[in-house]
């Protein structure tokens, strides 16, 4: 589904493969680990040269971890990964339109950790490394045109904070937000130390209403009209269809939201 650039891994994971040697030293011994990595015909079929030498050094230690009681993670669990080890969109498709997705891990050994989600009937294992990263400047911005909001649905977009900064977003039947292959592992302050987490979080919850014509009760006026703002929904009427049909309204200077299609079935009931 993602045809776009992505952020290449090599820089951010050759660095950690020495810090925690001693555990992945222990981790390899254990021939379930390496059964698991291996499989049969061995590990050359899985080569790729988006990810360097180091990094794939890590990546068999990491692999192994999995394994470790702690997380024990099965093959089969880890078959997704393992089947599209090549294929980086894939990956990102699987974690960011998948069901039930969630991560978990030590902030201290976060290579280590896995991203969960549900893929025709079973729970699968993403390992937090092997989790791509996406160019949010390669990907088209979430932008109104004469105030109506048309997006791809399962699409991948860039949305814009107050800070002028862009980040991955997915539309997924209806649901607008930060792609949760990044918002997962992403660290979510500036260099100045403001955290724009909870700019994106309002601002997606408020499109994700609009697109799927549910109520913005409990939504702060003023937090309506910067979500708006965000994508270039102005005063006035205006339109979204997100995967979810379209709907209509009409946004007043007050950040009030009038939900046209709700009161013309009023009318007409």
């Amino acid at each position: 589904m993602l045809k776009t650039l992505l952020t290449d891994m090599s820089g951010r994971r050759a660095g950690h493969s020495l810090q925690h040697t001693k555990r992945t030293d222990r981790i390899m011994e254990q021939p379930k680990a390496v059964q698991i990595f291996f499989g049969k015909g061995g590990s050359t079929r899985r080569d790729t040269l988006s990810i360097s030498d180091a990094a794939r050094r890590f990546s068999k230690e990491g692999i192994a971890a999995l394994v470790d009681s702690s997380v024990n993670a099965s093959g089969e669990q880890l078959s997704y990964y393992l089947n599209h080890y090549n294929d980086m969109n894939a990956i990102l498709d699987a974690i960011n339109f998948s069901e039930n997705v969630s991560c978990g891990y030590d902030p201290n050994f976060k290579e280590y950790g896995v991203i969960c989600f549900d893929y025709n009937g079973s729970r699968q294992m993403i390992p937090n490394y092997a989790v791509p990263r996406i160019n949010p400047g390669s990907l088209p911005q979430i932008r109104a045109v004469n105030n109506s909001l048309v997006l791809n649905n399962k699409g991948y977009y860039s949305w814009t904070a107050s800070n002028g900064s862009r980040y991955a977003w997915t539309v997924n039947n209806g649901m607008i937000g930060r792609a949760p292959s990044e918002s997962l592992l992403a660290e979510n302050t500036d260099k100045d130390g403001k955290n724009y987490k909870w700019e994106m979080c309002k601002a997606g919850n408020i499109l994700s209403a609009l697109a799927q014509g549910k109520s913005l009760y409990g939504f702060k006026k003023k937090d309506v009209l910067s979500a708006c703002e965000s994508v270039g929904i102005t005063e006035g009427a205006f339109s979204i269809d997100a995967g979810n049909g379209r709907h209509n309204y009409i946004l007043q200077k007050s950040g009030k939201v009038i939900n046209v299609d709700r009161q013309m079935e009023q009318l007409n009931g």
